[in-house]
């Protein structure tokens, strides 16, 4: 559908299918690609990139896992891996932009004040910084996965599907017989077969059995190994009498899993956390600075200050607490006109 957007505005349109993963689902991934760029009379170029996916994606997913927090790999994916070939891809072909099909947008601002500029030098357009905003359609929204993109990458990207709702998308795809009218969304990780967590997992890391324990220390049983587990989670703990049980905190000294059946001891201990590993998309932001925090992906916003820490690194304050704060997953900063104004990982 993106395409035939993009088509409709007189864009000539190339289509490119990225493998990352290879196998069945890959090829079958490519096949239907093909039918739909025939359909367009577009050329689709298939790109092998399973090697450098698999140095810089699964295995930092494995390591931090191992480690004992909870990465989201489709962040660090976008950015590095996925709009970084494209754009490589686009330069070596001649081609000025390139577009996906990511529920976002991207608004440009002319710079009327000198002392708004970034400090971004490589940028065509000098006089236009470029805004990362949600979707028209927030129940789709996908910022949250793109907040690690930069200036000179939004300069070139095209969001066709961010003004549509995704109803309206499905209806495009029927009226011109895309044939993917049916195909089910995915939340999935994209390389882990059936969405099989627990048995991926397994045979990355090795098991280490240990105690679960209450909030205050108490036994309530074992498990067999902390990266089966994330902060929040109910299912899979597997222990009777009065629950369910909730992940509060997974103590990687100890090796222990510490576990509450009162939802409320999931509360951002202070409301408080920090995060490192930050992208702003605009780098001149002034801090301390308030803004709307989303801890996860389809998390609600909060207000909250940002100040700045040691070097790298920023202090998040909530204005009201957030559940299950989570470490490895992404704190993304919106203002109030739905803008990304960046953010990081939480510590």
């Amino acid at each position: 559908v993106a395409a035939f957007l993009l088509q409709k505005e007189g864009y000539a349109v190339e289509g490119v299918f990225i493998d990352f993963i290879g196998g069945e689902k890959s090829r079958q991934d490519f096949q239907k690609a093909q039918t739909v760029a025939k359909k367009l009379k577009i050329p689709i170029y298939k790109f092998d990139a399973q090697k450098e996916f698999k140095e810089k994606i699964i295995d930092k997913f494995v390591a931090d896992y191992a480690r004992g927090v909870t990465p989201n790999p489709c962040v660090i994916c976008n950015s590095e891996m996925k709009f970084r070939i494209l754009i490589e891809e686009a330069d070596r072909r001649g081609i000025e932009k390139v577009a996906t099909g990511h529920y976002s947008r991207v608004r440009e601002l002319k710079i009327k004040n000198e002392k708004l500029k970034i400090r971004e030098k490589t940028l065509k357009n000098k006089n236009t910084n470029y805004q990362l905003i949600t979707a028209r359609d927030l129940d789709k929204d996908q910022s949250y996965f793109l907040y690690r993109l930069n200036q000179e990458q939004l300069e070139r990207i095209i969001f066709p599907l961010g003004e549509y709702l995704k109803s309206e998308v499905r209806e495009i795809a029927q009226v011109n017989n895309f044939e993917l009218r049916d195909e089910k969304e995915s939340q999935d990780i994209c390389f882990i077969a059936n969405n099989d967590f627990k048995n991926f997992i397994g045979k990355k890391i090795k098991d280490k059995s240990g105690e679960i324990v209450s909030i205050e220390g108490k036994k309530l049983g074992e498990h067999n190994g902390l990266h089966f587990y994330t902060i929040g989670q109910r299912k899979g703990i597997n222990l009777g009498g009065d629950g369910p049980y909730y992940v509060i905190k997974k103590d990687g000294i100890k090796n222990q899993l510490v576990v509450s059946n009162n939802p409320e001891d999931l509360n951002c201990p202070d409301n408080y956390f920090e995060i490192g590993a930050v992208n702003w998309i605009f780098s001149d932001l002034a801090f301390p600075r308030e803004a709307k925090v989303r801890v996860r992906y389809h998390s609600s916003e909060e207000y909250a200050i940002i100040t700045e820490g040691k070097t790298g690194f920023y202090k998040v304050q909530l204005g009201k607490n957030q559940k299950a704060v989570t470490s490895g997953q992404s704190a993304v900063f919106y203002g109030d006109a739905g803008e990304v104004l960046g953010g990081g990982i939480i510590i």
